[in-house]
């Protein structure tokens, strides 16, 4: 079950909040900047009328959805990538976070499409993880939270395409344009398989801490259930673009996986990638478990497409049960 704002503010520590204000702030001048200016009480009166009236208004559940991506972009600004000029405005804990996904550090010309261009300009890719990227370009064409296209090149055919969103964005020295970082967002399946061999040549290819951490290039999250009929009960689920499970162990909020979803005789499986959007620690007995939100990173209309083909497979391992 997806967590509510007053939860993610609750859970939330006092170095994310403010952090999180901050971001919120830059954002909100951003905006000025390029789009004119709002004037604070017009949104304050919006959120008195909101609690006036014991409704949210459109605009009120739209800022709900910003600040819980503001906190998840908080709680992951270190993960993927590094230590940019600009991350001085972050806490200090969030400086520190321990980086779990590797960050290969390979210079490589990438295509790069912004939102309304006719057509990808040049960039220069710094480093890539499986969560994300930063890129080199002429121009930012957009701020933190704006989408674009990432194309790299591929092993086995002419390119891949990434959707990804802008975490930052800075000035390189001497005017040589823009640093961004960028966090991926969403990938076609068949693409995903590709840039998992892409990972493994630029890994090659890169800096010496890149080879010796070759194993951790993609984090694998194995869910299993017992049998068809569960997992058929759970494929509506993740065609939405989500799932609840429960794990003993905590994950990484924001970590994005390849989740491998199978029954425990592998007959039917599915893999897709996914990242962690909420955690909720559990009290059992003396012990804690986890339930755990996730997000397939994949487009809506693919998700359904596999998810239905899935159905179609195991209808077909037992059309007698299916023929009802």
């Amino acid at each position: 079950m997806k967590k509510n704002s007053d939860e993610l503010l609750v859970e939330a520590t006092r170095d994310q909040l403010f952090a999180c204000v901050r971001l919120l702030a830059v954002n909100v001048v951003q905006h000025r900047a390029k789009c004119g200016l709002i004037a604070i009480e017009h949104s304050m009166a919006e959120l008195r009328s909101g609690a006036e009236g014991n409704e949210e208004s459109g605009l009120l559940v739209k800022g709900k959805e910003v600040m819980e991506e503001a906190l998840a972009m908080v709680a992951s600004s270190t993960t993927d990538f590094p230590e940019e000029p600009g991350m001085e405005m972050l806490p200090s804990n969030l400086l520190a976070e321990n980086r779990r996904q590797l960050r290969i550090n390979v210079t490589a010309p990438v295509k790069v499409h912004w939102p309304g261009d006719p057509a990808p300009v040049d960039a220069n890719l710094e480093n890539i993880s499986w969560g994300g990227a930063a890129i080199h370009v002429t121009e930012a064409k957009g701020g933190a939270g704006d989408k674009l296209e990432i194309i790299l090149p591929s092993t086995r055919r002419g390119s891949i395409t990434v959707e990804a969103r802008i975490i930052r964005a800075w000035a390189l020295p001497d005017g040589r344009g823009e640093g961004v970082a960028t966090r991926f967002s969403s990938l076609s399946t068949r693409d995903e398989a590709e840039l998992e061999n892409v990972l493994e040549v630029l890994a090659q290819s890169g800096d010496s801490d890149g080879q010796r951490k070759y194993a951790r290039l993609t984090q694998r999250l194995e869910i299993q259930f017992d049998d068809v009929e569960e997992l058929r009960a759970t494929l509506e689920d993740i065609s939405a673009g989500g799932l609840g499970i429960t794990v003993p162990d905590p994950l990484e909020l924001d970590q994005s996986f390849q989740a491998v979803i199978s029954t425990l005789d592998e007959r039917c499986s599915l893999k897709l990638r996914a990242r962690v959007v909420h955690q909720e620690p559990v009290k059992v007995g003396n012990s804690e478990i986890y339930h755990v939100g996730l997000k397939f990173e994949h487009p809506s209309e693919e998700l359904r497409d596999r998810t239905n083909e899935l159905i179609r497979e195991m209808a077909a391992m037992n059309p007698a049960k299916d023929g009802n």
